[in-house]
């Protein structure tokens, strides 16, 4: 894989892999038949979790072995799904994966589809009337054609059996039970019967189903009796992963007015200013440059004369938009569209995330199928107030991250993909949200009438170098299935920031010195190990019948055949971490040993367990290197210790510490939903981020606090406070928070209590409080609470006090987490009863 994998990306390969073998393995048995089912949330990399099984199937791993024979067919509901999918197969394996060996269905006409290849077929192309037929359903011949596309498919299910896999993306779409051909085109590609030209389809002999909303897909494989088998990528891990954007911003013209221009302008500006975002995140770390996209959803009735007004608003509110920057993705026409003097190109919806001179799009329909555009980052659509669930499922399209992982630069920008909604009021626009919260595939904050808050000028400045500094951790943003890969990429960064010169070739020369003194020293064992390799006992057994036992009557020595030991070299590569069976080949080579022998003593080291030894060394060089630069690196800008530091850690603890990140804006809800209505968020004074001069509530700062109804009594009692000097509402999210990691069951968890206040103590010394007002009737709170205690406790030069406050009856209770010995007493209070007695006993009122 050219991609490092996020850790339930892996797992979910792995689980897959495993669910695939065993679904050949029953069809071989016993002829059962199988769908696998893996379910993930909008922005998972489907693509990329499949392409990691297609690795695995093709390639093996280090526990199972290749099948370069396997067969897939790869079925979707949409044409324009399957070369943006071939693309995305391709760029995510980098070469793994041989490009000549994916094809379309209907680039073949053989009797069966080769072995080790990929074919593409969309459910179109097999309707009645399709040319991919040799014969036609009134039984004459298609002249242009020998074998058709039913006739392959049956061929090679008879033919190859296990060794054929069906993968059927967006299966949801397929499987529904209403009678639609299209929808019989699936289903008798993967169950069978009777197909659409009068043949009889035989039943796919395992199907991997991907899909977001598994449940029709999951009824249909049940209702023609296969087995299933599920894997689910709960949509949390996702969120957490930084391959989602952190928000929404919905905006809207909440007055009775006409203001479609104004919005457009406001739109274009947000497009320029996120485009000088990704160019200064750019040249600050080197990622790849980001061309940000406005997509722009007209009426579906729009006339010449409206997109010519369109063309000019664009044109006024920014001159520098070259014509070809603008194009169109109508689905008709499907060419060039001349409005007025000017000409607009067509950009199929497939080619828009690779095109990065195009910087607005127009279009008519919700572009949810066969499209997928991570750099579009602003919408604007004139549809009408009753589309909401059509704009609520592109702006689903929208949320992905360009760079596959969050941007911690400090602006919060680039994490965020604004919709402007001009023709919305706001009782409108509570629609909108209502279904983007109720889709479970999407798990971002949407925030209504955003307002971006700046650091105030009114609070000490050193707070937020307080905040910068603050202890906290983070999961990281990548695992290595080998300590070696870790090392690798430990070097390239360290090489990359002028801490270790050439310190690629010297990880990789680290690691074959150690193998060749592993090899010294173990010489004995692997020469044995080689000549058992390089030479095949071969015994001759006679069975006399009459006497009813077996006699051996002699053993004979033969030369193992070139193929077999080419076997046992690519067993090796597999066994031995990354490439460093290839390292020791090369350098064996360099020191006279012949190419046989050579692969031979590779093939001898993976079998004796080598990959130990390999890894204890990786692992040593990085705690070296850790040693001696750890402290260059923390003077380091926030994005290269971000890089570096997580690659330092060869601990076993999934989160690693790290501290906040002080970001420079804030953005945040200005209005909320009430039980379908838009209302006003209260705002509260002396935040470290507040709303700019000039505006409604400028120097303040919005929060929320219906999530909790004594979360307003908290702020204000704690705002109350005369030594207050300034707070902080913590997000719930991201690199700007506070964040202290917790077990519950056999998760690694993050939580984020929600405030944090300092308070001068004394010739402008300030002293942190921590005050989490939280419900205690969720099953986590023991577990959150005993976290945030041990984090009080193991900090005392920051945190003076921290409270987990509770509402009993009518009264708040507050328990004092600094106390020694109070996370103990926590971690067994797991219910809603025995936290209150805990808080009874221990605790005190509030405020």
């Amino acid at each position: 894989m050219k991609f490092t994998l996020e850790d339930y990306q892996t797992k979910a390969a792995e689980d897959v892999l495993t669910n695939l073998a065993k679904a050949r393995a029953g069809f071989a048995d016993d002829g059962e038949l199988t769908a696998v089912g893996l379910t993930a949330p909008t922005g998972a990399g489907k693509t990329v979790i499949a392409t990691a099984v297609l690795e695995g199937l093709y390639l093996g791993t280090p526990t199972r072995e290749p099948n370069p024979d396997l067969t897939v067919l790869w079925l979707t509901d949409d044409r324009s799904l399957n070369a943006q999918t071939i693309n995305k197969i391709l760029q995510a394996s980098g070469g793994e994966i041989d490009v000549n060996r994916v094809r379309f269905l209907g680039d073949t006409d053989e009797p069966t589809l080769e072995a080790g290849y990929i074919y593409f077929v969309h459910i179109q192309a097999l309707q009645k009337n399709s040319t991919l037929h040799a014969t036609r359903p009134d039984g004459s011949r298609n002249d242009k054609r020998t074998f058709g596309a039913w006739d392959m498919i049956a061929n090679t299910v008879k033919q190859r059996g296990q060794d054929f896999l069906v993968i059927w993306d967006e299966a949801h779409r397929g499987s529904g039970t209403t009678k639609t051909e299209r929808r019989t085109i699936a289903g008798t590609i993967v169950n069978g019967g009777l197909t659409n030209i009068g043949t009889v389809q035989p039943a796919a002999p395992v199907v991997l189903g991907i899909s977001a909303t598994p449940d029709r897909f999951h009824a249909a494989m049940e209702a023609a009796s296969r087995t299933m088998r599920l894997v689910n990528i709960p949509p949390g891990d996702v969120r957490e992963s930084g391959l989602l954007k952190d928000r929404i911003l919905l905006r809207n013209i909440a007055e009775a007015q006409s203001a479609d221009n104004t919005m457009l302008a406001l739109a274009v500006d947000d497009l320029k200013a996120a485009s000088q975002s990704w160019r200064t995140h750019h040249d600050n770390t080197g990622d790849r440059l980001v061309e940000p996209l406005l997509v722009v959803q007209v009426e579906p009735k729009v006339t010449d004369k409206r997109l010519a007004e369109i063309l000019a608003v664009l044109e006024s509110a920014w001159p520098e938009l070259s014509d070809y920057s603008v194009a169109h993705a109508f689905g008709d026409p499907h060419g060039p569209l001349k409005v007025g003097d000017k000409i607009v190109r067509y950009l199929p919806p497939e080619a828009i995330s690779g095109d990065d001179q195009a910087r607005v799009v127009l279009f008519k329909s919700a572009l949810t199928t066969g499209w997928d555009c991570p750099r579009a980052e602003v919408l604007v659509s004139f549809q009408g107030k009753d589309s909401y669930t059509e704009i609520a499922q592109l702006i689903g399209r929208l949320v992905r991250t360009p760079l596959a992982k969050r941007v911690d630069s400090g602006d919060d920008r680039l994490n965020e993909v604004a919709a402007y909604l001009p023709g919305f009021r706001t009782e409108h626009v509570a629609r909108v949200v209502k279904a983007l919260t109720e889709d479970e595939t999407v798990q971002v904050e949407v925030m209504i009438t955003p307002e971006v808050c700046g650091r105030s000028k009114t609070v000490p400045a050193r707070l937020f170098e307080l905040l910068d500094t603050l202890p906290s951790y983070t999961r990281p943003k990548a695992t290595f299935p080998t300590r070696t890969a870790q090392l690798l990429r430990l070097a390239a960064a360290l090489n990359e920031h002028d801490l270790v010169k050439g310190a690629n070739a010297r990880a990789r020369a680290w690691i074959v010195d150690q193998m060749k003194a592993a090899d010294g020293q173990r010489k004995d064992e692997i020469d044995a190990k080689v000549d058992d390799i390089l030479a095949l006992t071969v015994n001759t057994t006679v069975v006399n019948y009459d006497a009813a036992i077996m006699l051996t009557t002699g053993v004979n020595e033969a030369a193992t055949s070139e193929r077999d030991l080419d076997a046992y070299y690519a067993r090796a590569v597999r066994l031995l971490p990354d490439a460093s069976a290839a390292w020791y080949y090369n350098d064996l080579c360099d020191r006279g040993y012949d190419e046989i022998d050579a692969a031979a003593r590779v093939a001898a080291m993976a079998g004796l367990g080598f990959k130990n030894v390999i890894e204890e060394q990786a692992a040593e060089l990085i705690g070296t290197w850790r040693k001696q630069h750890q402290a260059k690196v923390s003077v380091k800008p926030h994005d290269v210790r971000d890089l570096i530091e997580p690659l330092f850690y060869i601990g076993t603890s999934p989160m690693h510490p790290t501290t906040v990140q002080a970001r420079d804006v804030y953005p945040v809800a200005t209005e909320r939903i009430i039980k379908g209505k838009t209302e006003s968020i209260p705002t509260y004074a002396h935040h470290l981020y507040v709303i700019g001069d000039g505006k409604p509530n400028a120097g303040r700062f919005p929060v929320d606090t219906s999530r909790s109804s004594w979360e307003k009594e908290v702020l204000d009692a704690e705002l109350a406070a005369e030594t207050l000097v300034g707070w902080y509402r913590n997000p719930s999210s991201g690199r700007h928070a506070l964040a202290v990691p917790y077990e519950f069951g056999d998760k690694h968890l993050l939580m984020h209590p929600d405030f944090l206040f300092w308070h001068e103590d004394g010739d402008e010394n300030y002293v942190l409080d921590i005050v989490d007002p939280h419900r205690h009737d969720l099953g986590d709170t023991s577990a959150k609470w005993t976290a945030l205690a041990k984090y009080a406790q193991d900090h005392p030069d920051w945190v003076r006090r921290c409270l987990a406050v509770i509402r009993v009856d009518n009264s708040l209770r507050a328990l004092d987490l600094t106390r020694s010995g109070i996370d103990a007493k926590l971690s067994v209070a797991t219910n809603k009863a025995l936290i209150e007695d805990l808080f009874d006993s221990d605790g005190i009122n509030y405020p």
